[in-house]
Order: structure tokens, then C-alpha cells, then sequence
């Protein structure tokens, strides 16, 4: 029987940063299984956006790591992980989100994160399809980035294989092999692995295997979708990606063309046991949904992006993403079970926290005091639950409905 002190299932953006950051300590063997080839999923097909300036500090700390391990990898690599540091604008229009951007201004503010006043002819001078009325509020913080999640995770990847991490791909996890309520190892489809610390980092599969175990971690595949527009000259990919909470909406450059997202206020949530092993062509809620969310969503947008009609859209992307009731992450250790632990419900943040989350995990399997406070992200959080009942991943999509940040 192979063997590994840790072993992470998932090469995903958040296993391969668990990876990452486990090859910098000493934590023995590590190996990482992926049933398909690393990042293929939906850490491609994320927007990326890495905004600093949260509303809780503790998932701002795990954003900046990201920016830092990025800098390091890039640093020792003499390669880019292509970040795209333009900045990001927020724009605020009722009083209720101004009140709450004055909030956020002075959360970073006070987290060291640099962020600054502007009028809305400011803004609309650097984003040039945006236009913003009179007595809207508006909060740019200039050292935000955007990053091409496959990107990102392959430099992880890449740092932890030179670091002498074990990559085995196309290996399928078929169940965690348990004895006297610890961890032994894995079942894969090349074979059993043994190892007495398992991580799981398995995007929104990360249930189903702890399911088998009577565990129910908190979360619930939920749809995310994207449109990118027709291609036009106010758009440049270096401006900044724009928060319109309003709108329910984002935007970022996507070259000559903008992509922007809704959030549809009944989101769509997925049965894990529905999901195939490959996502390509699994179609998510109903073939009108595109249309139906489109036309929600455009009487806010249109007035904030009144171009939009005449630019055009030129595609629709959807993806999953995993989702929990309060939109948190679900990190740490899986109670009841020595030596298993959570890295996963990225609730659409899983590329801007994955160096937090990855340093976190990693220093949890390695036995070395936790540098980031984990207590809101804690995988008992909710008590006992049935993440296969509707009624709970309702409670997921909803989640996602509620948000109106990056």
C-alpha cells in the first residue's frame, strides 16, 4: 500500500494552494489527487476578482495573503501569475449602500488598505461606459487585482511540485478509509493511499465523500453565471473592475470587452449527487435562465451601464460554485473524525482567499499554530445538518442572492 503523512483531495485552486503552502513546512509526504487534470473545473471559469477591503476582517486577511504568496511564487519563479492590479471602483447610489460603503471605507481604513474618496466625474473619467449620478458614493481602492484563476492555481501547483509535492492526476478518491475515528488514508481509482491527515478540497464535490461518512459540511453547489460583452473601445483591460451593489452586479475587463455578473434574486442550487465528474455541457437550472436573469437584473444595471444595449453581449457563462447559508467558508477540522479537515465552501471568493485559505489548512494538517482566525469559517458552525435535503441548499442559493460584493 502507497503511503503520504498528508494527503489533499482536489487539485483545485484551494487544494493546490494547500499544497503550496504544506511544501514550505515541514509536513512530511504530501500527496494531491485529482480525478481530472489540475484546475479544470471551475477554477477556470471563475471572475477572479481579489477584492482587499471585506466587511469582515477575517476574511480580509486571508484575501491578502493571496497577494502575498502570488508576489512570492512570482519572486522565486521569475515568472508572472499575470494579476492584473487595476484597482476597484465601488459604486454606492441608495443610501442604504452608501451607508454601508462608509462602513467598508473605514474597515480599510482601519485593516491598513488603501482606498480613496472619488467623485462620480472621477470615476466615470476611468471607467469610461460607467456613469454614475450626482450623490452616489464612491470608493477606489487602487491595489486591487483580478487574476485568470487557472493562472493562479497552476503557479501554485507549480511551486509545490518544484518543492517536492506529489501531483497525481486523472486518480479518482472513491471514499476515506476510517479507523477508531481517525483517518487512515484514501480509496482512489489507482489503489488505496494511506496517510493519517486528509484534506478536502474538492469544490463543490467536497460534500459527497464526507456525506458517506455521516458528515454534512455545510454547503451546496450554487449557480454563478457571467455575461461578456460585444468588444468596444471604452473598454481597456486596464481599468478597474467596478462593485455596483445597486445593481446586484460586478464588472471587470475581459480585454476589449467587459464581463459582468448578476446575482438573480432566486439563485439556482444543485443536488450534489447530481453532478458529473466533468461539467462541460451540465446544464444548470433551466435553458430560459439566461434570459429570465438577464431581464431581471438590466433595469438596475442599464442605468449605471447605458451603453449596454448598443455594445451588445456576446456570451453567457455559467459555472458552481459552493455555497453555504451564510456565505462564508468552510475551513478547519471536521469534527468527529482526528485528522480530516475542510478546505472548501469558496462562495464565489475561492481565487481571492486561496493563499489565506491554503497557508490556513496547511498549518492546521502540519500541527503548527494557525496564523488567521478560522472561528467564523468553522465546519459545526450550523449544528447538525442534511446538505442533501432541498431546504438546505435553498438556504445556499439564497446565500448567494444576499451578495452585492466582489
Amino acid at each position: 500500500m502507497r503511503g503520504a503523512d498528508v494527503i489533499i483531495m482536489g487539485g483545485g485552486i484551494l487544494g493546490c494552494a494547500v499544497a503550496y503552502f504544506l511544501s514550505r513546512m515541514e509536513a512530511g509526504k504530501v500527496v494531491l489527487l485529482e480525478r481530472r487534470t489540475i484546475a479544470e473545473a471551475n477554477t477556470s471559469r471563475a471572475a477572479g476578482l481579489m477584492t482587499q477591503a471585506r466587511t469582515m476582517p477575517a476574511v480580509s486577511a486571508l484575501v491578502r495573503e493571496t497577494y502575498v504568496a502570488a508576489g512570492e511564487i512570482e519572486e522565486k519563479s521569475g515568472e508572472s501569475l499575470d494579476l492584473r492590479r487595476v484597482g476597484s471602483l465601488h459604486v454606492a447610489v441608495a443610501d442604504q449602500e452608501q451607508e454601508k460603503l462608509a462602513t467598508l471605507a473605514k474597515t480599510a481604513a482601519g485593516l491598513g488598505i488603501r482606498a480613496e474618496r472619488l467623485k462620480p466625474r472621477e470615476a466615470m473619467g476611468m471607467v469610461p461606459w460607467l456613469k454614475v449620478p450626482e450623490g452616489a458614493a464612491v470608493l477606489f481602492t487602487p491595489q486591487d487585482a483580478y487574476a485568470d484563476g487557472y493562472l493562479l492555481a497552476q503557479g501554485y501547483a507549480r511551486a509545490a511540485k518544484a518543492n517536492g509535492v506529489a501531483f497525481l492526476q486523472n486518480s479518482a478518491v472513491k471514499g476515506i478509509r476510517l479507523s477508531s475515528g481517525s483517518v487512515r488514508g484514501v480509496q482512489t481509482s489507482e489503489g488505496d493511499l494511506e496517510g493519517s491527515v486528509v484534506i478536502d478540497a474538492g469544490g463543490v464535490w467536497a460534500g459527497l465523500l464526507a456525506w458517506d461518512l455521516g458528515i454534512g459540511l455545510p454547503m451546496a453547489p450554487v449557480r454563478s453565471q457571467y455575461w461578456i460583452t460585444a468588444e468596444s473601445d471604452l473598454f481597456h483591460r486596464d481599468q478597474p473592475f467596478v462593485i455596483l451593489p445597486d445593481a446586484r452586479a460586478y464588472t471587470r475587463p475581459e480585454g476589449k470587452q467587459l464581463l459582468f455578473g448578476l446575482r438573480e434574486s432566486k439563485g439556482v442550487s444543485v443536488d450534489p449527487r447530481r453532478l458529473p465528474e466533468d461539467l462541460s455541457g451540465f446544464v444548470i437550472g433551466r435553458p430560459q435562465d439566461e434570459e429570465e436573469s438577464l431581464l431581471e437584473g438590466y433595469p438596475m444595471l442599464q442605468p449605471l451601464f447605458p451603453g449596454l444595449d448598443k455594445i451588445g453581449i456576446a456570451r453567457y457563462i455559467a459555472g458552481l460554485s459552493a455555497y453555504t447559508p451564510d456565505g462564508l467558508f468552510v475551513l478547519g477540522s471536521v469534527p468527529g473524525i482526528k485528522g480530516f479537515l475542510a478546505a472548501a465552501g469558496c462562495c464565489g471568493a475561492g481565487i481571492a482567499a486561496s493563499g489565506g485559505i491554503g497557508r490556513a489548512v496547511a498549518e492546521l494538517a502540519a500541527g503548527v499554530p494557525c496564523s488567521f482566525d478560522l472561528t467564523p469559517f468553522r465546519v459545526d458552525r450550523f449544528g447538525s445538518i442534511d446538505p442533501m435535503s432541498e431546504a438546505f441548499q435553498k438556504r445556499c442559493a439564497d446565500a448567494r442572492s444576499r451578495k452585492v460584493s466582489g
